[in-house]
């Protein structure tokens, strides 16, 4: 017996549904299935009637999932004693995180999150989610801050827990001496004859910009990088055009003061930003912690 498995059983019994549990716990609606299956094997008891319309706990069910309510409910005291001053907890975070959300979402993350765990170190590792999404697999980083172009889809699901925090929309920019500056919108056939400068082959953004772009024919890439900083410059001063989501131009000192042009790239998916886990990762209490304060500022 697991304690993610007492979680799970309460999660179907208050929303009556294996689907809508696992929509809530963003996991795999299969995964819950097979652990409540085991778990029911294990203690040889039908904990839920299950129907089309969704799932009715047994009469046993309903004792077990009310003695599994006061588990989860101590096990939650025992956290709490067990880490009471966080201000001796020594460890370190690593974080793989695409650049747009290290320089929106983090800053004002870690400087709340320090007040309360002032002596863990964190790691910022600014990289593609692509390589965030190997290293999460491999263990390598504690969590990855991402972007999913389209459907939220991940190789390896199964091994992977994507939290979502918000959505955003894909845009495009140039520099004022662009032929596209008076523009507002464009769309991807419309930018296959220009120069494009690309974050580099380890991003989603850049296999998803290349995907779309060379349904009509050979895309003109310019260069790629990782800096962001060295794509916005080179656009200024060039007739390339850059690609990035719509947060990490709000408020940039470049679009303010006209040197930057953003166009909605009107065919583009949405974009879908998230907390990255690997479901196989120990409990641990900075790491968790991080996690949901990271889920509680991109709510605010």
């Amino acid at each position: 017996m697991r304690l993610e498995q007492l979680r799970y059983i309460i999660e179907i019994a208050d929303t009556g549904s294996f689907t809508l549990a696992s929509e809530r716990l963003f996991i795999a609606q299969p995964s819950i299935s097979q652990a409540v299956t085991a778990l029911e094997k294990e203690l040889n008891l039908t904990l839920f009637n299950r129907y089309r319309t969704g799932a009715v706990p047994t009469q046993i069910g309903l004792q077990v999932i009310a003695h599994a309510r006061e588990v989860l409910k101590e096990v939650g005291e025992i956290e709490k004693l067990s880490a009471s001053d966080y201000s001796q907890l020594t460890t370190t975070v690593t974080i793989g995180v695409i650049p747009s959300l290290s320089s929106v979402l983090l800053p004002r993350v870690i400087s709340d999150y320090r007040r309360i765990f002032p002596n863990v170190s964190i790691r910022i590792c600014e990289q593609g989610t692509e390589k965030t999404v190997k290293d999460c697999l491999k263990g390598e980083v504690n969590l990855g801050l991402i972007a999913l172009h389209g459907k939220k889809h991940l190789e390896r699901e199964n091994q992977l827990l994507f939290q979502s925090l918000f959505d955003g929309k894909l845009m495009a920019y140039v520099g004022a001496q662009s032929m596209l500056a008076s523009r507002k919108k464009i769309t991807f056939k419309e930018l296959l004859p220009f120069q494009l400068f690309l974050y580099g082959n380890d991003f989603a953004l850049h296999r998803y910009c290349l995907e779309q772009i060379s349904q009509y024919g050979t895309p003109n890439i310019l260069s790629t990088t990782h800096n962001p900083e060295s794509i916005k410059h080179f656009v200024m001063q060039t007739e390339a055009v850059g690609f990035g989501p719509d947060i990490s131009l709000l408020g940039d000192i470049y679009v303010k003061t006209g040197a930057i042009f953003p166009l909605e790239i009107t065919d583009a998916s949405e974009i879908h930003f998230g907390v990255l886990t690997n479901r196989k990762r120990k409990p641990d209490i900075a790491v968790d912690a991080l996690i949901k304060e990271i889920l509680a500022q991109s709510a605010r």
